[in-house]
């Protein structure tokens, strides 16, 4: 009989799946336990240079175009205004019709004031006519001299009435003119402040009325730059709408306090030969040279840039070809919201470190950052 033999049993194909599995997470531990950790890199850092910007030798402020005199002008009296012929934007000529008031209570206390006037005209002439009739009286003893003496007291009071009243006349008359509001000068209305109908308190303003004449240009200027600008600064001005012409200017008033909101100080520019290119309200800009005194130079860096160190302020400096920082002490000329202005240590060129600059060390490796994102 042949000799049986029984064939190799095969594992099943469940088992194939399970057996690479473990394979695989094998050979990845090994790996993973073989692998040395990664050598730490160069940190990138953002660099600024030195220079690449103007120096801060000039002072650029926004401006507006705005008249060399506005008023704000109201009326002396109160009520209720019944009428105002004038609108924003009207060019109006000295003594044109701004606006009136409704003139009934006033034509009333005019009629008023007349019948008060009239009635102490009659008391003074019947206390004139009683000290006349009674002279002869008091010279002759038929009538007490105190009596008299009464008399003339009264007689000297309704004199006193007499006055008060034509004064209260002269009062109502001049509040019933005063009811009408002109242009003291010709210009044009900018502003608008009270409605027909509206009941206004005397001395509101209703129009504001820039005077016709010479245009000057405003501007606000912030507290640590206000040091710096004096009267009669020469200056230039240049339309918004028109930067590459420039006009010649200066300064004609410096605010002696800061504006209670802005905290800023406003400034005014005498610029002849504006008027014929700018119209109210145009916006500018001022340009005002460093006055004598100032560092020649002081370039101006972010604010990130800046740190401490030993109570002194410093700069991450990048010399040319370097993998390490160099911590370089500098001298500030101003500190802004945004930047500061350095006038000593630095030299045009330098590369100078402008954000992180508190978690940096001398020691670190780095590179200038490519400005990409990881």
């Amino acid at each position: 009989m042949p000799q049986f033999c029984p064939a190799a049993r095969r594992p099943s194909r469940p088992f194939l799946p399970l057996l690479l599995l473990a394979l695989l997470g094998a050979s990845l531990l090994s790996a993973c336990e073989r692998a040395a950790p990664p050598a730490p890199g160069a940190i990138p850092v953002r660099l600024e240079t030195v220079g690449s910007t103007a120096p801060d030798n000039v002072i650029a402020l926004p401006g507006t175009v705005a008249a060399r005199t506005e008023s704000q002008l109201g009326l002396r009296v109160s009520g209720r205004l019944s009428a105002r012929p004038a609108d924003r934007g009207d060019q109006v000529k000295a003594g044109t019709l701004l606006a009136t008031l409704d003139p009934v209570p006033l034509q009333l206390a005019v009629q008023s004031a007349e019948a008060q006037l009239t009635q102490a005209r009659s008391a003074a002439a019947q206390a004139r006519s009683d000290v006349t009739r009674n002279q002869t009286l008091v010279a002759r003893g038929a009538l007490a001299k105190a009596d008299f003496e009464r008399m003339e007291t009264a007689q000297a009071t309704a004199a006193a009435q007499l006055r008060a009243a034509a004064s209260q006349l002269e009062r109502a008359r001049t509040d019933l003119a005063d009811a009408t509001l002109r242009a003291p000068h010709d210009g044009i209305i900018t502003a608008i402040w009270a409605e027909p109908g509206q009941v206004i308190a005397a001395g509101a303003p209703v129009v504001s009325l820039a005077y016709a004449g010479e245009q000057e240009v405003q501007a606000d200027v912030p507290e640590h730059l206000v040091t710096r600008i004096a009267p009669s600064t020469a200056a230039q001005v240049a339309l918004l709408e028109q930067p590459g012409q420039s006009f010649p200017a200066t300064v004609r008033e410096v605010a002696p306090a800061a504006d209670p909101v802005t905290r800023t100080f406003r400034i005014r520019l005498t610029v002849p030969g504006l008027d014929r290119h700018a119209r109210l309200g145009m916006s500018t800009t001022v340009t005002l040279p460093r006055q004598a005194g100032d560092h020649a130079a002081a370039w101006a860096l972010p604010l990130s840039a800046l740190l401490q160190h030993e109570g002194a302020p410093a700069v991450w400096v990048l010399p040319p070809d370097a993998e390490h920082l160099t911590l370089r002490p500098v001298t500030i000329g101003r500190l802004g919201t945004d930047h500061f202005t350095v006038i000593d240590g630095l030299a045009a060129g330098e590369r100078v470190v402008t954000a992180g600059v508190h978690r940096l060390d001398a020691g670190q490796t780095v590179v200038p950052w490519d400005g990409r994102l990881p």
